[in-house]
């Protein structure tokens, strides 16, 4: 640890080890095809962006309350 680094508190490393545990779980949503993203047409990226949609809501469903009252600032949590 350098001079201008310091220790993350209990509740800050709970709640960055929550959003990687969501992060995580988003990664086991599948499309039903891999699509070269090099040679896609119009209706691949529209499958690629709706799967990017389907990782962040599945992320947002596994962030704990600590990660988000932590990163929102609010103290009742």
């Amino acid at each position: 640890m350098s001079s201008q680094t310091v220790a993350l508190s209990p509740t800050e490393s709970e709640a960055i080890n929550e959003l990687l545990a969501a992060y995580h779980k988003s990664l086991e949503i599948q499309m039903d095809k891999d699509v070269p993203r090099d040679r896609a047409n119009l209706a691949d990226l529209v499958n690629i962006a709706e799967l990017s949609v389907r990782r962040v809501i599945a992320m947002a469903k596994q962030v704990g309350l600590t990660a988000f009252c932590f990163f929102y600032n609010i103290s009742v949590c």
